[in-house]
């Protein structure tokens, strides 16, 4: 099999609604998806969009990538973006671990369409992953980042409706712990006991603030916290994680195989959130899932708030989870408007179905 050409195309992603986090108050998601061809008429898709609000560069960067890499791909087998990926990852930079996964993704779509397995079936069968069955459905927490504490409550009402059982809230935005317990409370209100309630801070607090709000918030069951405090604070999440009760996941510090193993071996977090997009890439993930398995830590998979290509290989990604597997970060494509993600595949009573034919499993039919 050899490569034809590399083409990409620009898109941009409104949200539904408004979105915040501790970060940063986010309004479109811009990327490039990309088209990988093959002489047998096979296309591969990847989607490369970088989080500038989170470090991980700007589509400009994305682009000079792909200018200086697409010229060198015409007659070469699609193998040769192992070697290219790993280039970009050692070489890092913005954008970098963005269009590593993209060209990843391509590449890894057309190989298993040419073996007739879905991609998750192909990633099982070539990357040694104990011979576990991949999983056909993925469940999945719905997200709620709405600012305004009644409109959350309400978006998070609605989700249960529509057949959730996990919801993830985006907190640190208040101003106050009597603020945050509000938000959190007016939330649990809404869904009700028998749901999960998670809770992602996105770095919002100090260690101080993360100890004293999470005690205060212990009385709303909750699930997990994401990323109590900021990235770079390792020590400080392993602080957070000895004191308080409820478990810790890291998530913006994940952002390689290394970094994976200094949060572990720092006894920083009881859950790794895995996103393919900042780590470089679905063999990437595997890697960190295996490292996570292997020293007992859980591993959760979610999105960048992507388009239907990027949320199709996070979820590949995810049915290769040792089970049971938990709740995961997909559910994304209703945060965004537009046909890219109106394409992504569908949810049914809180479950993501993996899609069973070939490849990623989305065909883009319409123009770019």
């Amino acid at each position: 099999m050899k490569i034809t050409g590399l083409k990409w195309y620009p898109y941009k992603l409104p949200f539904a609604g408004a979105f915040g986090t501790a970060q940063a108050a986010l309004k479109v998601r811009e990327g490039f998806i990309l088209r990988l061809g093959t002489a047998e008429g096979l296309v591969g898709l990847g989607d490369a969009a970088p989080l500038p609000e989170f470090g991980g560069g700007y589509p400009a960067d994305v682009e000079r990538w792909l200018v200086n890499l697409a010229p060198g791909l015409p007659g070469k087998s699609p193998e040769v973006v192992n070697s290219l990926v790993t280039h970009l990852l050692e070489k890092g930079g913005p954008g970098a671990a963005a269009t590593a996964f993209a060209l990843e993704t391509a590449a890894f779509d057309v190989l298993s369409q040419a073996a007739g397995l879905p991609l998750s079936d192909w990633l099982a069968s070539n990357f040694d992953l104990l011979s576990q069955e991949t999983s056909k459905s993925v469940p999945v927490n719905a997200t709620i980042g709405q600012p305004d504490n009644e409109v959350a409550a309400q978006a998070a009402r609605q989700a249960v409706e529509a057949g959730f059982s996990c919801v993830k809230l985006k907190v640190g935005l208040a101003k106050s712990v009597a603020g945050e317990v509000e938000r959190v409370g007016k939330v649990r209100q809404a869904i009700g006991p028998g749901v999960k309630l998670r809770l992602d801070a996105n770095g919002g607090w100090s260690v101080t603030q993360a100890i004293e709000t999470l005690n205060a918030l212990e009385q709303f069951d909750l699930e997990l916290v994401e990323q109590p405090v900021t990235a770079i604070d390792v020590d400080g999440l392993a602080q957070v994680r000895r004191t308080v009760k409820m478990p810790i996941a890291a998530d913006e510090p994940v952002t390689s195989l290394n970094t994976a193993c200094r949060i572990i071996e720092a006894k920083a977090a009881d859950f790794l959130v895995i996103k393919p997009m900042v780590v470089g890439g679905l063999r990437a993930g595997l890697e960190i899932s295996k490292l996570a398995r292997a020293a007992g830590v859980g591993a959760i998979v979610t999105t960048t708030i992507d388009s239907a290509v990027g949320i199709a290989a996070a979820l590949h990604l995810a049915a290769n989870l040792p089970a049971p597997v938990p709740y995961c970060g997909l559910a994304t494509a209703p945060l965004l408007t537009g046909p890219l993600v109106e394409m992504a595949p569908a949810v049914v009573e809180g479950q993501m179905l993996v899609p069973s034919k070939p490849g990623l499993g989305i065909d883009l039919n319409f123009p770019l």
